[in-house]
């Protein structure tokens, strides 16, 4: 919770089985009075040994994290505190790897370049039945936004910009049983100072009341150009996504450019509410709730009558 509110800004104008192969660089620095060791590598696929582009990195349930480039490649800052903990990496159609930091750090000290290998994995899809009922169109999710004061910041200053990749936003949508087909996500930006950004859309299936499976298949990647803000519109379409429970869709932030500078980054939110939102600080982190809250965030779908 005290992640989450700290996630809101209050604004006066808008705003596998196989073991890795590792070598790696390390940049030891005191970043804010706290000793951090910087790690720069690159996230492979196993097979093919060709980059994997938007993969998460990040210290297991904690708020340190990113997301590689476009050419698989990454830096993160581990504090020392952290030392003792895991690394997870992980894309989507990939098995995971956790990583013990200590020995990870230990393995890379002699190299150049850290190589990671993820092993793929195939997605089963789940078996979908469509007769020929009617279906209802239906908007569901919040409409905070654009005028407002309260946002929910994807930008975290002073941490290092691309330390901010990963953060992610999503929203509680009351499916409820009936079988829906997902068609559109809207958005709203309240303030962008990137000439694009790149967001990765996640669907997840909740357990104990917080995000869990993401149902995703492959990745669902929206770029916002020129700065725009305001309401943003993806179609979801193409993707033959089905729900048939309540679920949470979620915006992370995968890609921004320049990222060289401090830039606003945020989507329109608002107190007290009527949903239910999520954060989580980075890409391996754990998820916040925080329930009678309001997102610039919603879906249009296809119900069964």
């Amino acid at each position: 919770m005290k992640q989450l509110i700290h996630s809101l800004l209050l604004a006066s104008a808008l705003a596998g089985p196989c073991l890795p192969a590792y070598s790696g660089t390390i940049i030891h620095r005191s970043q804010h009075n706290v000793q951090t060791t910087a790690i720069t590598g690159i996230v492979l696929d196993s097979g093919t040994q060709k980059p994997i582009a938007y993969a998460s990195v990040g210290v297991l349930d904690e708020s340190t994290g990113t997301i590689s480039n476009e050419e698989g490649a990454f830096s993160l800052s581990i504090p020392a505190a952290q030392r003792s903990k895991k690394i997870r990496i992980s894309a989507i159609g990939y098995e995971p790897q956790d990583l013990e930091i200590e020995q990870l750090l230990a393995t890379v000290a002699e190299r150049k370049k850290l190589k990671i290998s993820l092993v793929s994995k195939p997605v089963q899809l789940a078996e979908v039945k469509v007769d020929g009922k009617h279906w209802k169109k239906k908007e569901l999710g919040g409409n905070a936004g654009p005028f407002t004061l309260l946002h929910n910041t994807f930008t975290i200053m002073p941490k290092p910009i691309q330390e901010n990749l990963g953060r992610e936003h999503g929203i509680l949508i009351p499916n409820g049983p009936k079988q829906s087909f997902l068609s559109k996500l809207n958005f709203c930006l309240t303030s962008n100072q990137f000439e694009e950004v790149k967001f990765r859309v996640n669907i997840y299936t909740l357990h104990d009341g917080k995000p869990s499976q993401n149902i995703a298949s492959q990745d669902i990647i929206i770029s916002v150009k020129d700065k725009k803000r305001g309401w943003i519109q993806a179609d979801l379409e193409p993707y033959n996504l089905y729900m048939k429970q309540d679920f949470v869709i979620s915006l992370e932030w995968i890609a921004g450019s320049p990222l060289d500078s401090s830039k606003s980054l945020t989507l329109a939110a608002a107190l007290p509410g009527f949903h239910t939102i999520y954060h989580k600080d980075a890409s391996q982190a754990k998820w916040d709730k925080m329930s009678a809250a309001g997102m610039g965030m919603n879906v249009v779908l296809q119900q069964e009558n």
